[in-house]
């Protein structure tokens, strides 16, 4: 019987062992830790761009409805001109929860519903994940800001705004774009503004700015240079929010990364290359017509 009692002994473990199993254990855990990380960041932009992805479907469904006719420029085509409000600013639309598509003020009022607005009603609008976080920290830069306004970010994709337009550059039907693989429909944007003078997030590797304007629609409008109104967000890939990339999907549906320094123009200063003035109307520009100055000016 005693004999038996210590050959059970023998395999017990002791305090000294088990504290290298959990030493063990948490090495592994803490190596594989930034795997997972980065596993997940990879999944969250995958729904960034899959949300993006069904705008871009509901887009090219509505133009098949309405005979290649593009919806209204501006705000026309999620929201109309008679939602505007002073309680409920243009734009604070992005983070206002009653203007949400299921919120009560849209849900009350049939008039306040754009073009596309029955496109997204069963599928619902829903903003990328890596967006509404930053949104939340960054806050909202819109001069007319409600402040009464919580930031819960209900939407961050927006449309080129040079489609269902009849400015410079713009067109009004399918038939009209000068090539569909080229320009975008829709696109991500930024809550904040890049440029070396923010007063909170100064882009310091810029000399100039890449945007004046922060998310404050449903419309991104890049400007030909040297203005530089809005650009594609810079949120997704890169540890300085400045820097990283937009997802951009296309008219002919298929979906790209722009990435900052694909907005920015290369120019000579002292003889040497600088990124100076956003303004790259590549992906924007829809008219077959060249843009003021030609493309090499831009």
């Amino acid at each position: 019987m005693q004999k038996a009692i210590a050959t059970n002994a023998r395999w017990a473990f002791t305090i000294l062992e088990l504290l290298c199993v959990i030493v063990i254990i948490l090495l592994l855990i803490a190596l594989l830790m930034p795997a997972l990380s980065r596993v997940r960041m990879s999944a969250t932009r995958m729904v960034c761009a899959s949300n993006l992805i069904q705008h871009s479907k509901a887009g090219l469904t509505y133009i098949a409805d309405n005979d290649g006719v593009f919806p209204e420029g501006g705000d026309e085509w999620l929201y109309t001109k008679a939602s505007v409000s002073k309680a409920h600013p243009i734009g604070c639309r992005w983070h206002d929860r009653a203007m949400a598509i299921n919120g009560g003020i849209m849900n009350e009022t049939i008039e306040y519903r754009g073009k596309m607005w029955a496109y997204f009603a069963e599928m619902g609008i829903h903003p990328c994940p890596i967006f509404r976080d930053y949104a939340r920290s960054r806050g909202c830069e819109n001069p007319e800001h409600n402040n009464e306004l919580d930031i819960n970010p209900q939407y961050s994709y927006t449309m080129n705004g040079y489609l269902g337009s009849n400015q410079e550059g713009g067109v009004l039907n399918e038939s009209e774009v000068r090539d569909p693989s080229k320009v975008f429909f829709f696109a991500e944007e930024n809550s904040w503004s890049v440029r070396p003078d923010h007063p909170k997030f100064g882009a310091e590797w810029l000399r100039a700015p890449l945007s004046t304007k922060a998310l404050d629609d449903t419309v991104l409008l890049i400007s030909p240079t040297p203005e530089a109104r809005d650009c594609f967000a810079t949120y997704h890939g890169a540890p300085d929010l400045n820097r990283g990339f937009s997802n951009v999907a296309f008219i002919d549906g298929h979906l790209e990364h722009i990435k900052v320094e694909d907005q920015m123009r290369k120019t000579m200063h002292g003889g040497k290359s600088y990124l100076g003035p956003a303004g790259n109307l590549f992906w924007a520009w829809a008219s077959k017509l060249p843009p003021p100055g030609g493309w090499d000016a831009q």
